[in-house]
């Protein structure tokens, strides 16, 4: 039985064999198949004419526009930190202070100084006064005692002599006086007089023209044309009577011109006048006192050694008088504006061991506390508008060359892609824009993207960040094709131009080059069949 199950299954195997071996022998040889022609899946692209810009994109972070990084300005320990992240803050307000019980006592020291200097300066001022009015009774002392001993109740001549000297030197001062308000009056008179004279030469201008319009035209110089029942402009006709009242308003007008011109030219006279009569007369006046005067010395000269003496005492009174009113306070002054400066650099020196906030804000950080040592001069409060920001970047050189202030931008939030907000470029630090000199490096070398409108949306400063995108240039209606089209060699920028079953070389001159176009200046037209690689 095993036997026979063995036969059977060679028996099947050769079967199988035979079979397969017919089927094979019958059926014809697959051909393998040829390569396509590279030619045919080339890709070509067309010349097509539109707009092309060249786009340069940064990212920017929110960051307040006014921040303000405060430090120390000297070395110390920290003694208190009156605030803390977040907090509202006020213009003046003490933010944190040092250590500085001396500096405390020293400000103390120099405000009372100050206050005493003031005191004794307050004391001179007082005793100065005091001596000029004992002088000036001395002085009145001494003009009685003279007074008493001159013949004044009994010489009626010096009596006379003594009146006509004050008589003239009154005389002289309202003179002076006088003559002062007559040039003033004259000069008004004039600069009046010239003012209208200008708005009568005005005057006649417009009504010469005017009466020139009517002579030549005929019509309303004023309303040269109306509207008709038509609705139609025409000219506006004039009445004989009409013209005659144009023709009068100049007559007027001359008339005028001429009284304003003989007007100016009697104020000019006046004040000419006025101006020798000072003059004339003052030099009368002076010339008359000086004859009082050497008059009443004349009296005077020869008298007796009591009015001699009298008049020296009288003469070294109003010296004394004199010294006490030029007397000066120089040295209570000098203690005083030392007092100040002594008072003045204790403050600062008190100052300087404070953060005091230059403006009102919120603190945004603070990298210190009580007992931490800080170094002069070192950041360690921020404090900022947060309601008040724009966004920064840190571009390169090669970069700000191509940036210019107010440029317009177009700024997209990561987390809103599709939504553009308008925005220009505030800030640029120097020398490519207007943050500094550029001779003292500048901390802050961010380009400064101010917000123009922010589109409903929220920003927080130091998180949000943004792409900023800024158009350098733009042309409109130009040839362009994909930059894959566009081959070049040893320099030279060429195409493949597909004419029919032709294909040639053209070499072509580029202008704009962007990612995804670049603008065709020479070589081809529009509708051009380009053979990429």
């Amino acid at each position: 039985m095993r036997w026979i199950t063995r036969w059977m299954s060679i028996c099947c195997v050769v079967l199988l064999t035979a079979c397969s071996t017919t089927q094979a022998m019958q059926e014809p040889p697959t051909p393998t198949p040829l390569p396509p022609d590279p030619a045919l899946e080339r890709p070509t692209y067309t010349v097509q004419r539109g707009a092309i810009e060249q786009v340069f994109t940064v990212t920017a972070r929110a960051t307040p526009v006014d921040m303000a990084r405060l430090a120390f300005r000297r070395d110390g320990r920290v003694n208190v930190v009156n605030v803390s992240r977040g907090d509202v803050v006020k213009e003046g307000d003490v933010l944190a202070e040092l250590q500085q019980e001396e500096a405390l006592d020293e400000l103390r020291r120099a405000e009372d100084d100050l206050a005493q200097a003031r005191r004794d300066l307050e004391s001179a001022r007082l005793a100065k006064e005091k001596r000029i009015k004992e002088r000036e009774l001395d002085v009145d002392r001494a003009r009685r005692e003279l007074e008493r001993l001159l013949p004044g109740g009994e010489a009626d001549l010096f009596k006379e002599l003594q009146e006509r000297l004050e008589a003239a030197q009154r005389e002289l001062r309202t003179t002076r006086d006088d003559a002062s308000w007559s040039k003033t009056s004259a000069d008004e008179a004039l600069r009046d007089s010239a003012e209208a004279l200008s708005d009568t030469q005005k005057a006649y201008s417009v009504a010469y023209w005017n009466w020139d319009w009517v002579q030549r035209y005929g019509t309303d110089p004023e309303n040269p044309f109306i509207k008709n029942e038509a609705g139609v402009l025409v000219p506006n006709r004039l009445t004989e009577k009409q013209k005659e009242e144009f023709r009068m308003k100049l007559v007027q007008a001359e008339r005028a011109l001429r009284d304003a011109e003989r007007s100016v030219e009697q104020a000019q006279r006046a004040r000419d006048r006025a101006y020798e009569d000072e003059v004339v007369k003052i030099h009368e006046a002076e010339k008359k006192v000086e004859e009082a005067q050497r008059a009443l010395e004349t009296l005077l000269q020869g008298k007796n050694k009591a009015i001699e003496d009298a008049q020296l005492a009288l003469e070294r009174a109003q010296v004394a008088l004199e010294e006490a009113r030029n007397e000066t306070l120089n040295s209570a002054l000098r203690a005083v504006e030392n007092a100040e400066r002594a008072l003045e650099k204790a403050r600062r020196h008190v100052d300087d061991g404070r953060v005091i906030a230059p403006q009102d804000g919120t603190v945004l950080a603070v990298a210190i506390e009580p007992g931490a040592t800080v170094t002069a001069f070192e950041p360690v409060i921020e404090i900022a508008d947060p309601s008040n920001l724009e966004f920064a970047a840190t571009l390169s050189a090669q970069q700000m060359r191509l940036l210019s202030e107010g440029q317009s931008v177009e700024i997209r939030l990561l987390s809103r892609p599709d939504l553009v907000i308008p925005g220009v470029i505030r800030r640029m630090p120097a020398p490519y824009g207007s943050g500094g000199s550029g001779a003292v490096q500048d901390r802050d070398v961010t380009t400064r993207f101010q917000i123009v409108d922010a589109r409903g949306q929220t920003f927080e400063a130091g998180v949000t960040v943004a792409r900023v995108s800024i158009v350098l240039e733009r042309k409109d209606n130009v040839l362009w094709l994909p930059p894959e089209a566009i081959r070049s060699f040893e320099g030279r920028r060429f195409v493949i131009v597909r004419e029919g079953e032709r294909e040639r070389r053209v070499t072509v001159r580029v202008g704009i080059e962007t990612d995804e176009r670049v603008e065709i200046l020479e070589g081809l037209n529009e509708g051009d069949i380009v053979v990429g690689s």
